[in-house]
């Protein structure tokens, strides 16, 4: 029964009035992300556990721009507007707030929220925009991450991994705005920054060769615009006449010795004959202090 008195409402206004009689003004003057989630709660919970939401307050960030001084640093930690490949300006409000809602979804040249859907919201002008399908999207911050990702010439694009499919959820929980939608497409807000798998390295013992291929992610692995996540490779090799050694390679993005998608890395190995190798693989994210295991493999050299 209580939509009835709103339908009525809703005939009787003009087209023209129902773009005002709802509309929240100061949701058009960069609001803090909390504003936004009185409608879009769902939302506002997935982005509160991304990296996004501590990209400015996180303590190592602090401490590697060193108090916030290294300004090169900065825009991409707390955005004014996010555009396709353009790098953002540091904002000057809530930049504790991150890579907030208002950076990624409002637009200063049509006083918008934009997003991939088509959608009627009262409170605000919203534009469909399929730039936020796109992997230029994430270039402006993720410029070395975007480059890598182009070389691979991949379907999949970033959104495909970092923002996976939802199904059909509701956009907004707030009365009575949520009556005017049907649940739509969407995809998640965290922004999982994904882990390398065992099977996304391959592995081989050629001869006095370690050889290490990235066959699953379509960007080098690791991969950082700023920080430096490693991968640290340990082999314990056992030689035909009974010596043992150990070889330990350190892969880094900012020593650019990451491995590249689908492209062998060699790493030379000690003379002699080698019958078995037990490789480990650990990795080290640039936001952690331990290091965790991706894959253990024993190889063994083929008898001739």
């Amino acid at each position: 029964m209580r939509l009835l008195p709103l339908l009525l409402s809703l005939l009787i206004l003009s087209c023209e009035k129902l773009e005002t009689v709802f509309i929240e003004e100061d949701l058009l003057e960069r609001p803090p992300s909390k504003r936004c989630s009185d409608c879009h709660a769902q939302i506002f919970e997935e982005w509160k556990k991304s990296r996004h939401f501590h990209a400015w307050t996180s303590e190592q960030f602090r401490v590697e721009s060193e108090n916030y001084t290294k300004t090169k640093c900065l825009s991409c930690h707390a955005p004014h507007q996010v555009d396709p490949y353009k790098k953002p300006t540091l904002r000057v409000e809530f930049k504790e707030d991150g890579v907030s809602c208002v950076a990624c979804h409002f637009k200063e040249e049509t006083r918008a929220m934009h997003g991939p859907l088509k959608v009627w919201s009262p409170p605000h002008p919203s534009k469909q925009d399929f730039s936020y399908t796109k992997s230029n999207f994430c270039a402006g911050c993720h410029q070395e991450t975007y480059k890598e990702w182009k070389l691979t010439k991949v379907e999949k694009t970033c959104q495909s991994c970092h923002m996976p499919s939802l199904g059909k959820r509701d956009l907004i929980q707030k009365f009575p705005f949520e009556l005017f939608h049907l649940a739509k497409p969407r995809t998640s807000h965290e922004f999982p920054s994904l882990k390398a798998k065992p099977e996304d390295i391959k592995v081989e013992l050629k001869g006095n060769k370690l050889i290490l291929t990235n066959v699953g992610v379509p960007h080098n692995l690791p991969t950082a615009d700023q920080g430096n996540p490693k991968l640290y490779v340990v082999a314990e090799l056992e030689f035909e006449d009974g010596r043992r050694r150990t070889v330990r390679k350190l892969l880094s993005a900012q020593s650019k010795t990451a491995l590249r998608y689908k492209e062998p890395k060699e790493i030379r190995l000690p003379k002699g004959n080698i019958v078995q190798a037990q490789v480990k693989i650990y990795r080290k994210l640039a936001w952690k202090k331990e290091r965790e295991l991706i894959k253990e493999v024993t190889l063994q050299t083929p008898s001739p």
